[in-house]
């Protein structure tokens, strides 16, 4: 399937979550609005990501984070920064699905050729977990178990062994499911 396939694929998802409605009236109360979360297993995978989400109904939660990636290849390493936007729609209980959309800025370092590669990407994740609330104390927390698959929707200014080594199955990223802790406010 070609990119814009993809795209389209990843579109679509997206607007049939935020159009999908359920014909019967909420009554679970929301106590806590918002929250912020960090996965402490990101770091075995040099990724480092602060989120913070908004509950906008009972079902439907914004996210939007900071994140960064100093991720090590064969050819070189990643070192990009940027932002995390989000949607998180509950399903049944606290199960839920997910898509983020992280653009980022990368300085890569293509260790053969010795040389730094500017460059504006945009990766893409779609996630299926289950979320735990629980306190400590007097303070609410959370635990969501995720399972999370994707790939790079968008990649400017690479070098030829970062696509090479990149290509084929490799574009696609999956993890064992990552665990996020989180305090809700």
């Amino acid at each position: 399937m070609k990119q814009p396939g993809i795209i389209a694929i990843c579109i679509l998802f997206f607007t049939s979550l935020v159009l999908a409605q359920d014909n019967q009236p909420e009554t679970k109360e929301i106590t806590f609005n918002n929250a912020i979360d960090f996965c402490p297993e990101y770091p075995i995978v040099d990724v480092y990501a602060l989120q913070y989400s908004r509950i906008l109904t009972p079902k439907d939660e914004l996210i939007f984070g900071v994140g960064y990636l100093n991720q090590k290849y064969d050819c070189g390493q990643s070192n990009a920064g940027g932002l995390i936007f989000g949607y998180r729609r509950y399903l049944w209980s606290r199960f839920h699905i997910e898509y983020q959309l992280w653009p980022i800025y990368d300085n890569f370092y293509e260790k053969n050729e010795n040389k730094h590669y500017k460059s504006f990407d945009v990766w893409n994740e779609f996630r299926a977990g289950y979320g735990f609330d629980f306190t400590l104390g007097k303070c609410p927390l959370y635990i969501n178990a995720q399972w999370p698959f994707g790939f790079g929707l968008y990649g400017s200014n690479k070098p030829q062994s970062f696509k090479d080594e990149n290509s084929g199955k490799k574009k696609l990223f999956y993890f064992p499911p990552l665990v996020f802790i989180g305090v809700r406010f």
